[in-house]
This record gives structure tokens, sequence and C-alpha cells, in this order.
């Protein structure tokens, strides 16, 4: 399956979080206030996007997402995204916005999940395998990138499920 997208962002940096790495597992709450493990998506491909609502580029980045998400559904692929240093309205905002979409929303207003997950900029994506290890870890990507992150949740949808 061939997957798109399109979006502006600041120059490329270092991933902060090792590949093959267990992530952290605990997240937030989100909208409901149900807590957010990666743990409860094993199997699946999850990718966790930190954004704002004053980053133009995270602004494109979202409803993309969430069109993938769409397409490609729920049993296959988990977006969580995960508010970064954003006032409550802004949120709540871009919540409504996209409220049709298979996304899970956190908001981070103490910054717990971005401290573990070494966040420093921001659009942030952190892919993680069925398997449950991180396979990707952008921060400040462009257009440039869009390929090499294609073909990267490409590969990870199209692996098997591991054996539990």
């Amino acid at each position: 399956m061939f997957l798109a997208l399109s979006i502006n962002a600041a120059e490329r940096v270092r991933p902060a979080l090792e590949i093959g790495s267990v992530p952290e597992n605990e997240l937030g709450k989100d909208v409901n206030g149900n807590q957010v493990h990666i743990s409860d998506h094993l199997g699946k491909v999850v990718i966790v996007s930190f954004w704002a609502s004053w980053c133009g580029p995270c602004r494109q980045e979202l409803p993309l997402l969430a069109g993938v998400a769409k397409k490609v559904g729920p049993e296959h692929l988990e977006i969580i995204a995960i508010n970064y240093k954003d006032e409550s309205k802004p949120f709540r905002y871009v919540v409504d916005v996209l409220k049709d979409y298979p996304i899970t929303m956190v908001r981070d207003a103490n910054s717990r999940a971005a401290k573990k997950y070494k966040v420093e900029g921001i659009p942030r994506m952190i892919m993680i395998g069925r398997d449950g290890k991180v396979a990707a870890d952008h921060t400040g990507y462009g257009e440039s990138a869009i390929p090499e992150i294609v073909d990267e949740l490409n590969k990870l949808l199209a692996a098997k499920t591991p054996e539990t």
C-alpha cells in the first residue's frame, strides 16, 4: 500500500530515540480521560506525533496523518497526536476539527511525555513497529524527507505482526 504525505518543515535533526529501543510506554491521557499506553497497541504500527497549534508544519501534518489513519484502518495503524506547549482552547479546536478521524489526541500540558521522548523541536514523529520498538524518529523534517517517511511507514505496515 502506498501512502503520500506532503508537509513543509524546518531542517531535519538527528533522532533522539535509539532505533530498536522500546519507547516510554505512558503518554498521558486522551480527551476522554483514558490513560494512553504504547503497549495497548502492540501488533499495530504506532505513530506518535508531537504538535502544536502555533506550528505551521504541524497544522499541515495532523490532518494528513488523520487521513492516513482513516485509509489504513485502526486494526493496522494507531496515530497518537500529543499536543506540545499549547493552551487548552487551541487544543480543543483541533480536537473538534479532527473528531471524525481515528486519531488519539493527548494534551501534554505539563510536558511529561515531551520530556520522556526528549522533544526539542516539532513536528516530531516517532514510528513504532508492530513489535513495539522504535523504527524511526524524525524531527524538523521537510518535504524532501517525505519519500523516506512514506517508505518507512509502508515497510512497517507490510511487516507481519510478531508472534505473541
